[in-house]
């Protein structure tokens, strides 16, 4: 009877081991790749840049309109403000600074906390037009493939991501993704300080410093037909390189060139002039390091709930449930009784 209780306990606590590792395999490992509530990073940049003088382009000083390699560092931060369900709001802030001049932006996004892509917003909450999109992050274990899309705030649009396959980054494995924007800027906090016209008589003067295409179009004849002063547009221009941590979608590694052109219409062909800026920046080294660490603790958790203790789990289950079964040793026939002696006689007692 003793026996038949003891398997019961053993089968019982094997259940429990089972179950336990059921919930952390496939309840507690999947929220723990959810975007935390408390999520909140900083990346810092460094890089160079050449930027539009728009007081000596004002002067006529054409020759030096243009200043190039200009130190640029950058810090952005993402955090997420609150949560809603299935919902986080995130703020991504970034604080470019071009020499002496400090352009500071800020962006709200919706997104999945668990595909990382844009989404609807919590009711009264005024976020960027990312539905569908990745902006800000990329999930774990994303897709080693072409099926995510990005939403670029500067030009407030979206367009394709491309894999463009796998490498080693501070001794993690990642993807590597690229992303590639050309669209009319459409941010106000962008277009506000650009120009919206130039004199005809600079763009003339301008002319022998421009690319092949707008020196072949803009020729006497066509600057005269245009009116003065001559309306600009602006065009953003990015390329992204990420490289992201495969188990995590951490991205441990960035390189960005941006650069936004003043275009005008030239015989009604759009024609690009000159950059007002183009700015060309990568993760330091540093960062670099810390965003590797983080992706090694962040995925040696994961690794733990995900594969490590519901392993252990089980086998000890299966230990408890083999006990029962163990052989048993049994006494040789041949072999004496077991006799005791009584301390006062010394007489075998039984």
């Amino acid at each position: 009877m003793a026996a038949r209780r003891s398997t019961v306990l053993l089968v019982t606590l094997a259940a429990v081991l089972v179950a336990a590792a059921a919930v952390l395999r496939f309840v507690v490992a999947p929220n723990a790749t959810k975007l935390p509530a408390d999520a909140d990073q900083t990346v810092h940049y460094s890089g160079r840049a050449t930027v539009l003088d728009s007081e000596a382009l004002r002067n006529g000083d054409t020759a030096h309109a243009l200043v190039s390699d200009v130190p640029v560092t950058a810090d952005r931060r993402v955090r997420v403000v609150s949560t809603h369900g299935g919902t986080a709001v995130l703020e991504d802030t970034m604080t470019v600074r071009v020499g002496e001049q400090t352009l500071p932006s800020s962006k709200t996004y919706a997104v999945d906390r668990e595909s990382r892509r844009g989404t609807s917003p919590p009711a009264g909450t005024i976020v960027e037009p990312s539905l569908g999109a990745l902006s800000s992050a990329f999930p774990p274990d994303a897709a080693r493939d072409d099926s995510y899309t990005y939403y670029d705030a500067t030009t407030r649009s979206i367009v394709p991501v491309r894999f463009t396959g796998t490498a080693e980054r501070e001794d993690r494995a990642v993807n590597v993704y690229e992303i590639e924007v050309s669209a009319p800027v459409k941010d106000p906090e962008v277009l506000k300080p650009l120009p919206a016209a130039l004199p005809k008589r600079l763009l003339a003067a301008l002319v022998p410093s421009l690319g092949s295409d707008a020196r072949a179009r803009l020729t006497p004849g066509a600057i005269a037909a245009l009116p003065d002063p001559v309306p600009l547009a602006s065009t953003g221009r990015s390329t992204l390189v990420a490289q992201i941590d495969r188990q995590t979608g951490i991205a441990v590694d960035q390189k960005v060139d941006r650069e936004i052109v003043a275009t005008t219409t030239v015989a009604g062909e759009p024609t690009a002039l000159l950059p007002v800026s183009a700015l060309s920046f990568a993760v330091t080294p540093k960062s670099v390091r810390v965003l590797g660490d983080t992706a090694a603790s962040a995925g040696l958790l994961l690794t733990l709930l995900t594969d490590v203790a519901p392993l252990v789990l089980a086998v000890v289950a299966l230990v408890l449930l083999l006990l029962p079964f163990r052989p048993r040793r049994r006494r040789s026939p041949d072999a004496p009784a077991l006799r005791t002696t009584a301390p006062e006689s010394g007489r075998p007692v039984g």
